[in-house]
């Protein structure tokens, strides 16, 4: 998944920033490509959070939510006290209930989540309206073996790529993750935190490179 949760982006990234007060940020394998997306995303979590934005959990909670569900209902069907046939009809609605809840979470995985990394609350310092009101979200996309990543911001409420108020950067791995693996953290903390502005005032164009 693209996103394991937002909370846990949110945590670790704070980890990060701590350890990196002792040393740099270092990814051991630049082969382990999963790696090297969770860097990113953690980083870009990060900057986003420090710029003065809360973190929305609705989504998170929601996955965690459907997930307890599904997992109430396969111990509600390995342990009702009937035996079989009796059950049969608790297995088939235990069974029924437990495809439909993991069919959500895909659903939201795929549809509502897709990718993006961190949804934020309302930020009335952010001076532009659609931000004060609802918010923004942040997507870091990143293809398996390739030397570059798309990072966008967007409305919350309307996530499209081709929006007119998404704004998207390519950004060149190799600039921020060197050879000895050592990632310059603050170096895509500001190039994310220039899109978040550029965002904010209005857009100034939908994608560069």
């Amino acid at each position: 998944r693209a996103m394991a949760g937002s909370k846990g982006a949110a945590k670790a990234a704070k980890a990060a920033r701590d350890d990196s007060e002792q040393e740099p940020l270092k990814i051991q394998n630049l082969g382990d490509m999963a790696q090297i997306k969770r860097v990113l995303d953690e980083t870009a979590v990060a900057a986003v959070l420090d710029m003065g934005y809360d973190e929305r959990h609705l989504v998170t909670d929601s996955k965690i939510a459907l997930g307890l569900l599904a997992v109430g209902l396969a111990l509600a069907a390995q342990f009702y006290p009937a035996p079989y046939p009796e059950n049969k009809t608790v297995l088939f609605l235990c069974v029924a209930g437990y495809c439909l809840l993991n069919l959500a979470l895909q659903c939201i995985t795929s549809f509502v989540e897709n990718g993006v990394v961190l949804f934020t609350k309302p930020n009335p310092s952010a001076g532009k309206a659609i931000v004060e009101n609802k918010g923004l979200a942040v997507r870091v996309t990143m293809r398996r073996f390739s030397e570059t990543c798309d990072v966008s911001v967007m409305r919350v409420d309307n996530r499209l790529a081709d929006h007119p108020d998404t704004v998207t950067e390519t950004l060149r791995v190799c600039e921020f993750i060197y050879e000895d693996g050592v990632v310059a953290e603050d170096k895509f903390r500001n190039a994310v935190e220039a899109l978040v502005e550029r965002f904010e005032r209005g857009g100034e164009g939908n994608k560069t490179k």
